[in-house]
């Protein structure tokens, strides 16, 4: 028995690079009040732990609960502590494995981004969480907040599994004009909309992957799940990943799920509580996590288009007649599939991962965060999220396709700087030492020679684009990245674990998951024509981290 009498309970987490437990490893820790199951979580205490993982107390301040353990020596709860501050308090969020300028999890394994939403002045961002591993599994929802896109707060998680399964995917909405009737004391609900995904644990055994959602009516602090839920039971298989938009023309509500293979399907509804399903889509090479936005073509207001976003970066252009989306031309294949080669099997690039735009933003804004696939053997977390990325509709030769560009508020981010103008490949070895770090911001406009590969390294990464391919050679692979002209603007986003490429203006942009050495923060050209014109600009970048 413990006695609820602080605010967390402490849990020594042992390290895990396996996606799965060894055989025998896996231990099921309860945590029951009278009897009755609270919390179920599937974990391996160690007694040399990696970390110490956070259960928070306050929801059960003051009352006496058992724990139970499961496929363990029971002498393992002797290690639990209840205490009113971490293990790790004096060094959160500043460890050196941390990345300095993208979202991590304070504990644990993170994925999916979930959720995202803009409400009175603050960003809302959620994501797939394991808090007691470095692995998928307990799947809650983290919850962060911020009011400038770049520097960001953890609150408590906002979800956590229940008898109807772990929190899978989903999506969050502001429902400014109440239409589902649940809003209070003025505040408009907001709605998380979830996966309840069954069967995944004990404590759900037996149940199907099912539509849910929980409700905020204190501005998105806390959330209660809906008496009404399911509130789409089980359709097909694993169906999952609800995105829920508002249609204008319309005036319905747009709920896009992932079904199978690569199928999705669209649901309707006018109260976000009872939903019609309608039609399904295909989107050759995407799986999982739809997203679902709106987006002006070349700017212009009078020609919005709609777009159906599949993992990794596959999407389909088109619009909405009444209850049914219209596409407007085949799926896109996103950067990801332009691969030709890959030689490195310890550098991939998964690019956009379950990307989410949020909803909500003023002025009409679309932008993006997706997963980066970075796993780490140190630290008390795994992953990271990638850059808030700000997305346009482009007319191209081949039809609109969607651009990408790191949003402007990275800039609150920028501490030393350094640039030049058409100058040598000399300039890079007089880049101030301050300017850089293991963050970094950088900028390259290089002249391309029509017979005349480019060649240099960042953070020890080489980088070559090769004008007769037109393709640039990442250690993942070798990438088709469109005409660029007799220009070459590559603008790289550097830090700990990750690097993003962003291609002339965003018609190409990738992610590369690979943990970096920190020794090596230099710039250096390998294979550059002395007669090449050279346009730089880099900024380090600080932490984004309030606590």
């Amino acid at each position: 028995m413990i006695s609820a009498s602080g605010k967390y309970l402490l849990l020594p987490i042992a390290g895990q690079l396996r996606m799965f437990p060894p055989s025998g490893k896996l231990q099921i820790l309860g945590l029951y009040r009278d009897e009755q199951l609270l919390e179920e979580l599937e974990l391996n205490l160690s007694v040399s732990p990696r970390a110490w993982g956070v259960l928070y107390l306050e929801p059960y301040a003051g009352q006496e609960l058992e724990l139970r353990l499961e496929g363990g020596d029971e002498s393992l709860l002797d290690l639990l502590e209840v205490a009113d501050e971490p293990k790790d308090a004096d060094t959160l969020y500043r460890e050196p494995e941390r990345p300095l300028a993208h979202i991590t999890p304070a504990r644990g394994f993170m994925n999916d981004p979930n959720g995202l939403f803009y409400y009175k002045g603050e960003y809302h961002y959620f994501a797939q969480l394991n808090p007691y591993g470095f692995v998928p599994g307990n799947t809650h929802w983290m919850h962060m907040v911020s009011r400038d896109l770049a520097h960001w707060r953890e609150l408590p998680y906002a979800l956590l599994p229940d008898e109807t399964g772990r929190m899978y995917s989903g999506g969050g909405i502001v429902d400014e004009n109440n239409t589902s009737g649940l809003g209070k004391d003025g505040e408009p609900p907001i709605f998380l909309f979830y996966t309840a995904a069954g069967s995944k644990t004990h404590w759900s055994k037996g149940r199907p992957f099912e539509i849910a959602a929980a409700v905020s009516t204190d501005g998105g602090r806390t959330f209660e799940k809906l008496p009404e839920n399911p509130l789409v039971p089980n359709i097909l298989f694993m169906n999952r990943d609800p995105k829920v938009v508002w249609e204008p023309e319309g005036e319905n509500w747009v709920m896009s799920i992932f079904l199978d293979n690569d199928r999705y399907m669209f649901l309707y509804s006018k109260d976000l509580i009872h939903w019609d399903q309608g039609d399904v889509w295909e989107i050759r090479g995407a799986a999982e996590c739809p997203d679902l936005f709106c987006l002006p073509l070349d700017g212009d207001e009078t020609k919005k288009k709609w777009v159906l976003w599949g993992s990794t970066d596959c999407y389909l252009v088109g619009h909405f007649a009444g209850r049914r989306f219209v596409p407007e031309g085949p799926a896109v294949e996103g950067c990801t599939k332009k691969l030709h080669s890959a030689y490195s099997v310890s550098a991939w690039s998964p690019g956009g991962y379950a990307a989410q735009t949020f909803t909500g933003l003023p002025g009409g804004r679309v932008v993006q965060v997706s997963w980066i696939r970075t796993w780490t053997s140190r630290g008390p977390f795994s992953s990271c999220a990638s850059v808030p990325s700000e997305l346009r509709l482009v007319s191209t030769a081949e039809g609109p396709r969607v651009f990408f560009w790191p949003v402007e508020e990275v800039e609150n981010l920028y501490q030393d700087g350094f640039s030049f103008e058409n100058r040598g490949l000399e300039e890079f070895e007089r880049i101030p030492r301050q300017a850089l770090g293991e963050a970094m911001d950088m900028t390259f406009r290089l002249t391309v020679k029509p017979d005349q590969p480019i060649a240099f390294s960042v953070r020890g990464v080489l980088i070559v684009y090769d004008p007769r391919l037109g393709r640039l050679m990442l250690p993942s692979g070798a990438y088709d990245v469109g005409p660029v002209g007799d220009t070459l603007e590559l603008r790289i986003i550097t830090d700990r674990m990750s690097m993003e490429f962003f291609v002339n203006g965003g018609q190409f942009q990738i992610s590369l998951a690979t943990v970096l050495d920190p020794a090596q923060t230099g710039i250096t050209p390998v294979y550059l024509e002395p007669g090449i014109g050279v346009d730089f600009e880099v900024h380090r970048l600080g932490g984004i981290w309030e606590t």
